[in-house]
């Protein structure tokens, strides 16, 4: 069943009231034309029941905007969007270009800060977000009772002498749910063992991020990796109003020992709306906190990863570098999704 419009309809019900489905779901291809954005290709999702994001195919197979009846859940930087033309990997300057959105991937091989490593610079977070996706398609069928609109794509990272990476991705939503279902493949399609990094950097922005608003997460305990607000920060959980001069802080998050399936949400609770994520901590054991809350800058990021962000060069000195072998895959699947009211926000409080 589906709830279209206030109205609870079957398939067969809803196939009687709509000559296309595009009339109330589906997807849009299209190209932008202004700006540093300029070129960049993109798909725009209707997922119905409220849902709507932008899939970047120029940037990674990243989601740009990301709207639920009309409320922002994708964190926008001053940046706006802006096509890899401009990307720039030295150093700090990835940020020129981060244009935040719902997540933005980062790795393959560097995740957290630049460094020099085995003879070339990896800077911040890697290129994976500034790659165009190959041999995109669009997909958009009845799975039964499902409705589904499915893209998929692959982005490669390889230089001469050195890694061969692909990653395969594909982004799944299905009528009726307010959820968008993120399945990642990493391959090494090299003849040798690759260094492998990989962070989802989840961007939550105004009004899911307010004073009303606070973190749930299946963490057992929080730690400090940076603190630098020293105006009204060091809660991990609890959010502010915007705060001048603030720096950003950020958190470790460790997860209790045997839990598969964790979760991360931030819930307004004056709103009765929050966002969630779900994922695999088999695949992603590490997940981060970044916390900004000043002024213009106000979003919090959750990032889980198969390493903490601190860069190539110290996670091998730390000895959490991970390596993907020759011929190697790894998948990894996590899911975004909406809490709406009262009775869902219970239901995911209780599962975290």
């Amino acid at each position: 069943m589906f709830d279209m419009f206030g109205k609870k309809l079957s398939k067969s019900e809803l196939l009687e009231r709509v000559s296309s489905m595009s009339q109330v779901c589906g997807a849009r291809v299209f190209t932008y034309q202004n700006g540093k954005a300029s070129g960049l290709k993109a798909i725009d999702i209707n997922a119905g029941c409220g849902l709507n994001f932008t899939i970047l195919l120029d940037r990674g197979m990243d989601v740009g905007d990301a709207f639920y009846k009309g409320v922002p859940f994708g964190w926008k930087d001053k940046t706006g969007v802006v096509a890899p033309t401009y990307f720039e990997n030295q150093g700090q300057q990835w940020l020129r270009s981060f244009f935040g959105g719902l997540f933005t991937t980062c790795g393959l091989t560097n995740v957290g800060s630049p460094c020099e490593y085995a003879n070339y610079h990896h800077g911040l977070h890697g290129r994976i977000s500034n790659t165009p996706a190959e041999n995109y398609s669009v997909d958009e069928y009845w799975d039964g009772d499902d409705y589904t609109i499915k893209v998929t794509g692959k982005m490669r990272e390889a230089v001469l002498y050195g890694e061969n990476l692909t990653l395969t991705r594909e982004i799944k939503t299905i009528l009726g749910e307010k959820k968008i279902y993120i399945k990642d493949k990493v391959e090494n399609e090299g003849y040798k063992p690759s260094p492998f990094m990989i962070l989802y950097h989840i961007n939550q922005p105004y009004p899911i991020v307010s004073e009303d608003s606070r973190l749930y997460t299946s963490a057992a305990t929080m730690e400090t990796i940076v603190e630098q607000n020293q105006k009204g920060g060091g809660d991990p959980y609890g959010m502010t109003e915007p705060i001048a001069d603030c720096q950003y802080e950020l958190y470790k998050q460790i997860m209790p020992e045997g839990k598969q399936w964790c979760y991360n949400a931030i819930i307004n609770e004056k709103m009765n709306l929050g966002v969630y994520i779900k994922y695999d901590a088999n695949e992603l054991p590490f997940n981060a906190e970044w916390k900004m809350l000043g002024q213009q800058e106000y979003v919090v990021g959750l990032e889980p990863a198969n390493t903490w962000p601190v860069g190539i060069a110290q996670a091998e000195k730390d000895g959490t570098l991970q390596y993907i072998q020759p011929n190697e895959m790894k998948e990894i699947n996590f899911q975004i999704g909406i809490v709406d009211g009262e009775k869902e926000i219970r239901s995911l409080k209780d599962m975290i």
